[in-house]
This record gives C-alpha cells, structure tokens and sequence, in this order.
C-alpha cells in the first residue's frame, strides 16, 4: 500500500484573556516529525495566522507576543487536513 503525504495547514486565532485579538504575535515550530526550517508567522490585525505542515504528525508551535505570557501548543494533523485552533495568551 502507497501512502501519500500531503500538505497539511494550521490556521488559528490568538486572543488575550478577555477575548481581544493579538496583533503581531509570533507563530512558530518548535518540533514536528521532520526537521523544521526557522519559519514564522505573524498574526494579522485580527489574531489570525497560518502555517504549513510539510508532512502529517503532531507538531508543537509556540507563540510569543511582547506583553503576554508565552504559551507552546501540541497540534496533531493528517495528511491534506486543516485545522483551525484558538489560543488565549495571558499576561
């Protein structure tokens, strides 16, 4: 049986304790199952962010912003599948 691996994407919104949107919140991989390039992304004016997942597995991102507590996320994703995840980061 051949598998194919497809691209996978997380996409997410990052919010403060009290609902509001986090602007320029740095979005990162910290592990994955292969090795990973020193990429990031910034949330837009809206909390939200998108990164590729190269291959299916669980891979940890962290996000960091200046006025919050940063905060590391373990997300699983299968093959071509996107997935959407809300973080909530404290001071």
């Amino acid at each position: 049986m051949i598998t194919m691996h497809g691209t996978g994407v997380i996409s997410g919104v990052v919010k403060d304790n009290n609902g509001n949107p986090i602007s320029a919140a740095r979005v990162s991989y910290v592990s994955g199952p292969v090795p990973l390039p020193d990429i990031a992304a910034l949330t837009d004016n809206n909390g939200n962010f998108v990164v590729t997942a190269p291959v299916p597995g669980e891979y940890i991102i962290e996000i960091i912003s200046e006025r919050f507590i940063a905060q590391k996320v373990k997300v699983a994703i299968e093959s071509n599948q996107k997935k959407h995840i809300e973080i909530i980061l404290s001071r």
